[in-house]
C-alpha cells in the first residue's frame, strides 16, 4: 500500500484537504484480529486524543514522520476531507476520530460523506472545544457501491476557524460480522449458562434424570405503548399480554388529559389502565410530567400570565401526579423533548428543569427519572438533539443537584443508519446510565415490509447493544391506526411489523429446553434471563421447582434433591 499522502484539491466549489487511500485499485480492508467491533467511546473531553480505533482501519493516517496523524487547515465551512476508494455496499463502515478548534472556544461540528458526488449524508455529530479534544464517533451503510468517497467537516455555525483532526479510523464490517457481534453480546448479556444437578438423599449422582426447563416470564422489557382503546377490549388485552412485559401509556398520563382545564382532574381513565397493568404483572412507565412543548401544553396554563401562577400549577401539577401514583411507575419522563422545546424553561427561568427533577425525586424516590427526546438517536441531522448535546444537557442537570437516573431515547425512524445507532450508543454509554428505548416506530412513509424490515434492523441493534436496558415501541392501537406504525390491524390481524415483533420474541426466549442428566448427575443448558420452571422425572418420581437466570458472567448452578 501507497504511503498516505495529502494534497489540497478542489471538490464542489471548496478547497479541502484530502488523504488518498489506494492499493491497486482496491479498498484495503483492516479488520480486527478478533473480527470484533469495539464499543469505546468518550463524552468527555481530553487534554490528548487516544489512539485511533482498529489502528486506523482503512484510514492509514499517520506517516513515519507523523505518527499521530494530527491534520490541521483553515476553513470557513469544511474542514479536512479523507477520500476512499471503492466502498461497498451494504457494508457496515463505523468512522471515528478527534477533534480540537481553533479560533472559536466551541462549535457543533458535523462529519458528513459524499460518496461520488451524488449527495450529502451526516455520519457523524461533535460538541468540538479549543481547550481540549472532542471524540467523534458516527458510520454508515451505502445503497450502492462507490468509487471515491469524500468524508468532509462541516461546521454548523459556518465561522472560520481552524480544526484540527488526530487518530482518524474508518473501518468496515460485513453484515455477517455485524450480526455475529450482535449474537456475540445477546450471548453475554442477555443469555447466562445454567447447569441442573441432581442427586439422591444421600447425595449420589443421578444419572439419567429427565429434565425439563420451561421459560415463564422474560427479564429484559420489550413493550408497548397502550391507549384508553385496550379498556374493555378483552381480545386486544389478551394479545397484548401474550406478548409483552412493558407499559407505558400513549396520552392518558399527559397534563392535557389529566387536567384539560384548570383544577378539572380526570384520572378514571389512568387508573383503569393502571389496574389493567398491575394485574398482568407488567410494568408500566410514566410518560409523561411535563413536556416543553407549547403545542402539547394545556390552553389554560399557556394563558398563565404570571410566572407565580404557573409556578403555582406546575408544582400543583407535579405534586398531584406524584403523590397519587407514587411507587406504581417504574420511569418518569419528567421534562419531555427539553432539547427541542423551553415552554416552562423560558417563562421560569433557566432552573426549571432541575426544579422539576427534584420535586419529582422527593415525591417518587423509588421511580427512575429520565430525560426523554427525539433524533438523538435517529439521525445526526438534528442540530437541537446531538449525542453530545443530550450528554451536555443531562450532566448539566446531575450537576445541578438533579436526581437523573435514566437516558429515554423515543426512536421515531425514518430509514435507520444502524452503525451510527450503535456508535451513539456506545457515546451514551460512557455515563453510565440505563438506556431505554421510550418509542420505537418507523415513519409511514415507507411501505408496509419496508416498515417491517427497518423494524426489525432497529430492534436487533437495540436488544443486542450492552448499554440497552428496555425497549418499547410506539404502538397504541386505535380504531383509525396508530401514531406511524401499528403492529395489527383493529381486528388484532398481524402486519408484517407484528411479524417481525412475533418472531423476535420467540427468538428471544428459551421456550423449551431438556435432556438427561449426565455421568455427573447434570444438564447444562444456555437460557435467556428470567424465570423458569424445573422439573426433573427419574424412576416414575418427578419433582418441580422454580428458578431465575439474573445476569452474571458465572454459570448459574441449581442443585435438585430426588
Amino acid at each position: 500500500m501507497r504511503t498516505p499522502r495529502f494534497a489540497p484539491r478542489a471538490v464542489a466549489g471548496f478547497v479541502v484537504l484530502w488523504m488518498l487511500l489506494h492499493c491497486g485499485g482496491e479498498l484495503v480492508a483492516a479488520v480486527p484480529p478478533d473480527g470484533w467491533y469495539d464499543y469505546s467511546a468518550y463524552t468527555d473531553c481530553r487534554g490528548q486524543p487516544e489512539p485511533a480505533l482498529y489502528n486506523g482501519g482503512i484510514l492509514k493516517f499517520g506517516s513515519s514522520d507523523d505518527p499521530d496523524g494530527y491534520r490541521t487547515t483553515e476553513t470557513g465551512v469544511f474542514s479536512p476531507a479523507f477520500v476512499v476508494y471503492n466502498l461497498n455496499k451494504t457494508t457496515m463502515y463505523t468512522f471515528s476520530c478527534w477533534v480540537k478548534l481553533e479560533g472559536a472556544y466551541n462549535a457543533l461540528i458535523t462529519a458528513r460523506l459524499a460518496p461520488d458526488n451524488t449527495g450529502v449524508r451526516c455520519i457523524a455529530t461533535v460538541l468540538a472545544r479549543s481547550d481540549c479534544w472532542a471524540f467523534v464517533k458516527g458510520g454508515f451503510v451505502l445503497d450502492w457501491p462507490s468509487q471515491t468517497a469524500v468524508i468532509f467537516f462541516q461546521n454548523a455555525d459556518k465561522t472560520p476557524m481552524k480544526i484540527t483532526v488526530a487518530s482518524g479510523s474508518l473501518q468496515p464490517f460485513t453484515t455477517d460480522q455485524w450480526a455475529m457481534h450482535q449474537q456475540d453480546t445477546i450471548r453475554k448479556r442477555r443469555k447466562r449458562v445454567a447447569t441442573i444437578h441432581v442427586a439422591d438423599p444421600q447425595g449420589a449422582r443421578v444419572v439419567g434424570a429427565s429434565v425439563s426447563v420451561q421459560q415463564t416470564s422474560k427479564d429484559f422489557p420489550i413493550g408497548s405503548a397502550i391507549a384508553s382503546t385496550i379498556l374493555g377490549n378483552q381480545a386486544y388485552q389478551k394479545w397484548f399480554v401474550d406478548r409483552f412485559n412493558a407499559a407505558v401509556f400513549e396520552d392518558e398520563l399527559k397534563w392535557y388529559s389529566t387536567e384539560p382545564t384548570s383544577g378539572l382532574l380526570r384520572f378514571d381513565v389512568p387508573d383503569q389502565m393502571l389496574a389493567f397493568v398491575r394485574s398482568h404483572r407488567v410494568m408500566v412507565r410514566g410518560h409523561n410530567i411535563f413536556w416543553e412543548n407549547q403545542d402539547a401544553t394545556p390552553r389554560w396554563v399557556k394563558n398563565l400570565t404570571s410566572p407565580d401562577d404557573l409556578r403555582a400549577a406546575v408544582n400543583a401539577r407535579i405534586q398531584g401526579l406524584m403523590t397519587r401514583y407514587r411507587g406504581e411507575f417504574a420511569h418518569w419522563d419528567v421534562n419531555n423533548e427539553m432539547l427541542h422545546y423551553n415552554f416552562y424553561e423560558q417563562r421560569l427561568g433557566p432552573n426549571a428543569s432541575m426544579e422539576f427533577f427534584s420535586v419529582a425525586q422527593d415525591a417518587d424516590p423509588l421511580a427512575t427519572l429520565f430525560m426523554n427526546e427525539y433524533n438523538v438517536i435517529e439521525t445526526c441531522d438534528d442540530p437541537f438533539s446531538t449525542v453530545d448535546t443530550y450528554a451536555a444537557k443531562l450532566k448539566e442537570l446531575r450537576a445541578g443537584g438533579a436526581i437523573l437516573e435514566g437516558i429515554g431515547l423515543e426512536g421515531h425512524f425514518s430509514r435507520p443508519n444502524i452503525p451510527l445507532m450503535r456508535a451513539i450508543l456506545d457515546k451514551l454509554a460512557t455515563l453510565g446510565l440505563p438506556i431505554w428505548f421510550t418509542e420505537i416506530d418507523i415513519s409511514n412513509k415507507f411501505d408496509a415490509q419496508t416498515q417491517a424490515a427497518y423494524l426489525e434492523q432497529v430492534l436487533r441493534e437495540a436488544y443486542a447493544h450492552p448499554a440497552v436496558s428496555g425497549v418499547m415501541l410506539w404502538t397504541a392501537l386505535h380504531p383509525s391506526g396508530c401514531y406511524q406504525m401499528c403492529l395489527t390491524d383493529w381486528g388484532l390481524n398481524n402486519l408484517p411489523t407484528g411479524d417481525v415483533v412475533d418472531r423476535l420474541l420467540n427468538e428471544w426466549r428459551t421456550l423449551q429446553a431438556g435432556g438427561q442428566t449426565d455421568a455427573h448427575g447434570a444438564y447444562s443448558f444456555s437460557g435467556y434471563l428470567g424465570e423458569y420452571v424445573l422439573t426433573v422425572t427419574y424412576n416414575n418420581r418427578t419433582t418441580q421447582s422454580t428458578f431465575s437466570l439474573s445476569p452474571g458472567d458465572e454459570t448459574r448452578h441449581i442443585n435438585v434433591q430426588m
